[in-house]
């Protein structure tokens, strides 16, 4: 898939051509794991990948289609089993899941998203699919673009959707439809007398995708400017580069940045900067927009001193920028035994032990984890976020299994920051992120 097909400005696909595009990329063998709601752009990318392989056999690809009933409709179990008719009648298998237990009161189209992409990813390892694609479209992009501009205030489109997601450092989610338009899906669809449902959702103004989508009906636009997500993967090389030049990460606890390094190009100097943030803090964005420019401007200061944004310390010296997690708002987590769990978003924690644990933030005891050259505070300050293992209630040693974890990629990476992230994860002491399922980028 080249990278134009992420671009809100790229040149429109046909269905057929998109789905050729795709399927040429793919390396080979391959076995696809296609998100049907039976709505018409879904449908559109089940049929025109069917097709396709229809037309040509040797390609050496399988083809599995799911549909995920969120449990939120009455009809959404009807509409499952028309997918699975639809499929039937193509010789093409399908699966349904079911997004069980309570449904969260707020936030529900994003938790909706989450539970979604959790079951298909389960999906996907039991029938060993290789790569997961859902049908986002152009349409789609041009929406999220505008929403994410008018959420940060810049210019009149943001960033867009990426054409490949990694998720959960388990499976690539790709979007082959991404530069396809919705009215011309749906013409492919009733020329090959194929029928698709319509959600009642997307009719529903108290989303803001359906808002924003009414008013580009109503107000139709010129086509946006590229999205950046070329530029957005350059500079994710530039900054991995520099990353090479001027960062040192110790003990997963501590990172420290040459001062010579601050003053390099400014935008790699922020896109690290967030990301880094983001790892050290345990959360999945780095610090508000506002925020950013205030640590920016305040590393590029000629004084010595210390700032606090998204629960790390940035602490300047003569020598170096040293950042580690604000040792507050730090919540002890109890892991029971043979039970998974995160701790403060910066550790992945696995009891293989009898009995419950406890991390909390008590501080390292061995200082020799760090150099010895380093200034005591700086020390202090990144051993006092650090985790401490105890047994809950009992005695005997903990068998526990701690990972560094990095919220800004390890659930959801864009292909966009691949590169950078393969840098912070191996000096993380992990691996680098699995690598995408295309034989030609």
């Amino acid at each position: 898939m080249p990278i134009d097909a992420v671009t809100g400005g790229a040149t429109a696909l046909t269905p057929e051509a998109a789905a050729s595009e795709f399927l040429h990329s793919l390396a080979k063998p391959a076995h696809i794991l296609v998100a049907v709601s039976g709505g018409s752009d879904s449908t559109g990318l089940l049929i025109a990948l069917a097709e396709r392989l229809k037309s040509y056999p040797h390609e050496n690809i399988t083809l599995t289609a799911a549909t995920v009933d969120h449990g939120l409709r009455a009809a959404a179990a009807d509409e499952a089993l028309e997918v699975a008719a639809l499929c039937a009648a193509r010789g093409i298998s399908h699966f349904v899941r079911r997004w069980e237990g309570e449904k969260p009161e707020t936030g529900i189209m994003a938790a909706a998203r989450e539970a979604r992409y959790a079951l298909l990813a389960g999906l996907a390892f039991d029938i060993s699919a290789d790569v997961i694609v859902t049908a986002h479209t152009l349409d789609d992009q041009r929406e999220t673009m505008v929403m994410r501009a008018a959420r940060r205030a810049q210019g009149a489109y943001g960033t867009g959707i990426a054409d490949a997601v990694l998720f959960d450092r388990r499976i690539w989610i790709m979007r082959p439809f991404l530069a396809c338009q919705r009215e011309d899906i749906r013409a492919y669809l009733k020329t090959h007398g194929v029928p698709w449902l319509d959600d009642p959702s997307n009719e529903d103004v108290k989303y803001e995708r359906v808002r924003t989508r009414m008013d580009l009906a109503r107000q139709p636009v010129a086509e946006p400017p590229a999205d950046g997500g070329a530029d957005r993967a350059a500079l994710s090389r530039r900054a991995a580069a520099w990353f090479d030049d001027h960062v040192a990460i110790h003990a997963s606890a501590l990172c420290i940045i040459d001062r010579s390094g601050l003053s390099a190009d400014e935008a790699v100097v922020a896109y690290a900067l967030s990301y880094l943030s983001a790892a050290f803090g345990g959360r999945t964005y780095g610090p508000a927009r506002v925020q950013m420019e205030r640590v920016l401007e305040f590393v590029n200061g000629a004084k010595s001193g210390r700032r606090t944004a998204g629960g790390v310390v940035f602490d300047l010296r003569r020598d170096a920028l040293y950042l580690m997690r604000e040792c507050r708002n730090i919540v002890a987590v109890s892991v029971s035994p043979g039970e998974k769990g995160n701790w403060d978003g910066r550790f992945e924690i696995a009891n293989s032990g009898s009995a419950p644990v406890v991390v909390s933030a008590s501080g390292a005891e061995n200082a020799t984890i760090f150099p010895a050259n380093l200034p005591k505070g700086v020390v202090q300050r990144a051993r006092a976020a650090m985790p401490s293992i105890a047994p809950a209630g009992s005695s005997g040693a903990a068998a526990v299994a701690l990972l560094p974890y990095l919220a800004p990629f390890d659930r959801f990476l864009t292909r966009f920051d691949l590169t950078f992230a393969d840098r912070l994860s191996v000096a993380f002491g992990r691996e680098a992120y699995r690598r995408l399922p295309l034989s030609a980028l």
